[in-house]
């Protein structure tokens, strides 16, 4: 019996609003930084995928192998890397039925019941309790439901996960989240030290862009962002471009349309094959 992550659970949900506290040390001491780095991040491999709805892509003529559902124009989604990802699992698909960050933040604004998806030999070692098992298609159908619940998805290697789930070595477990903006774990990426918060990354080929002659200075943007990417000064919102990750929520909430979210098209091929080559997919490529 893995009795580890049920200890987990108890132990997060308990030390979970100290997070933030406890991220922003790792810029006081090197020492603490060091440690947790090596324990805790060592090998982290985490991209945020944009939102399909608020990103316009630089680029219209893709050569690829992902399959696309459409009746016109071939355009290539960031969501479909979540997916392609999903595909590659095979039968190890693992959704779980609760999201620990929402959990142990009490999260009133986004339902707790839509958690993680896990990929990888590791699942088999995670508590039925904690989900189930699905097929390609039902994680897909998950994914649709979560965006369209306003969460935003993460995609990558995750040695936490691996760890409060006891799921063996970090390369049997792909981590699939889906986060609100509120609670999820990755917020205290503005307190934590660079070399941690480099491992959770913006997709390659993203950028977001400010217009000042739209931008009012309201500030809606700020509030946002969970990276504090974005600034007000003057009259007018200024993006930190090393802090940004890509979401695209302030794109979404900007009330004057003076955001926006580009990525390049070609470079999602390239993107699904470094994160897929992450962990051990059954599905994976020869």
């Amino acid at each position: 019996m893995n009795i580890i992550p049920r200890i987990s659970v108890w132990t997060v949900r308990r030390v979970f609003k100290f997070r933030y506290g406890l991220a922003s040390f790792t810029r006081r001491s090197r020492v603490f930084n060091a440690v947790v780095e090596r324990v805790m991040f060592r090998g982290d491999d985490m991209i945020l995928l944009p939102k399909d709805d608020v990103v316009r892509s630089r680029s219209r003529t893709v050569e690829t192998d992902i399959s696309v559902d459409s009746a016109g124009e071939r355009t290539i989604l960031p969501s479909q890397v979540a997916k392609e990802i999903v595909s590659r699992a095979g039968e190890d698909i693992f959704i779980m039925n609760f999201c620990l960050c929402r959990l142990s933040s009490k999260c009133g604004d986004y339902p707790i019941e839509n958690g993680c998806i896990f990929m990888g030999k590791g699942v088999h070692r995670i508590p039925p309790e904690y989900g189930r098992m699905a097929t390609v298609e039902e994680a897909h159908r998950y994914l649709d439901r979560c965006a369209e619940l306003g969460l935003v998805h993460i995609v990558g290697r995750n040695r936490l996960d691996s760890m409060w789930l006891n799921t063996g070595k970090t390369t049997d477990l792909m981590t699939l989240c889906n986060c609100c903006p509120c609670c999820c774990l990755w917020n205290m990426v503005r307190d934590i030290s660079d070399e941690i918060g480099s491992q959770f990354r913006r997709m390659t080929g993203v950028e977001l862009n400010a217009d000042p002659s739209r931008c009012d200075g309201c500030g809606t943007c700020t509030e946002w962002c969970f990276t504090t990417a974005i600034s007000v000064t003057d009259g007018g919102c200024s993006v930190d471009d090393s802090l940004c990750r890509g979401c695209g929520r302030c794109v979404e909430v900007c009330p004057q349309g003076a955001l926006t979210l580009t990525f390049d098209e070609s470079a999602v091929g390239t993107e699904i094959d470094r994160i897929g080559s992450l962990v051990n997919l059954s599905g994976n490529p020869l």
